[in-house]
């Protein structure tokens, strides 16, 4: 597809900071994860079954707390829910990007794991929002109420934002402020997409 970018960074790297700066400029964008909630809760019986656990239903949907609680503590548990998963995500990204790439109009679909899976390689280009990890770390404590210790069990589960920026096409830093990061995009938007 030649006109999807796939946003990706780490857990609380600005991705969607970054999504709402281009919708607010009228840019079409998809959000896997937004896609995946809407999942667990069209398939949340089978995974209340998946994880033999009924107190994962509350009000007929997934208690997303209390399933983060258990895949963030067992990589086995992480792996069966991605297995079941990513595949329905999928489907449903490319089903939507590929109408969206008919209209010839540059479009940014949120992937939070993008370089972990190798799902999505080749369908579009990768944008890389680069914040350091001493930065992630103390954004995600705040932003989850997080302590240390819990907050790099998080960040550990993805691949290293290091590794990372070997990899993407195109890196825009969000080391500073918001407003910093916004002129970041729009010098972006502007030199590569010439808007």
């Amino acid at each position: 597809m030649q006109n999807a970018y796939f946003v990706t960074s780490s857990i609380a790297g600005g991705k969607s900071s970054f999504i709402k700066i281009v919708q607010n400029l009228g840019f079409a964008t998809l959000s896997a994860d937004v896609i995946a909630h809407e999942l667990l809760n069209e398939n949340a019986n089978s995974i209340v079954k998946l994880f033999n656990s009924d107190d994962l239903l509350v009000a007929r949907k997934i208690d997303r707390k209390k399933l983060g609680a258990i895949v963030f503590n067992d990589l086995n548990a992480k792996k069966k829910l991605e297995n079941f998963l990513h595949p329905k995500i999928k489907e449903v990204i490319l089903q939507k990007a590929q109408i969206l790439d008919q209209k010839n109009k540059a479009f940014f679909i949120e992937l939070p794991l993008f370089f972990e899976n190798n799902h999505y390689q080749n369908l579009g280009k990768s944008i890389l929002i680069y914040t350091p990890k001493e930065i992630l770390l103390q954004r995600l404590m705040q932003r989850d109420s997080l302590d240390e210790s819990e907050a790099l069990k998080r960040l550990h589960l993805q691949l290293d934002i290091e590794e990372k920026l070997k990899k993407a096409d195109f890196v825009i830093k969000n080391i500073s402020s918001y407003k910093n990061f916004e002129k970041n995009v729009l010098n972006f938007l502007k030199h590569t997409l010439k808007v």
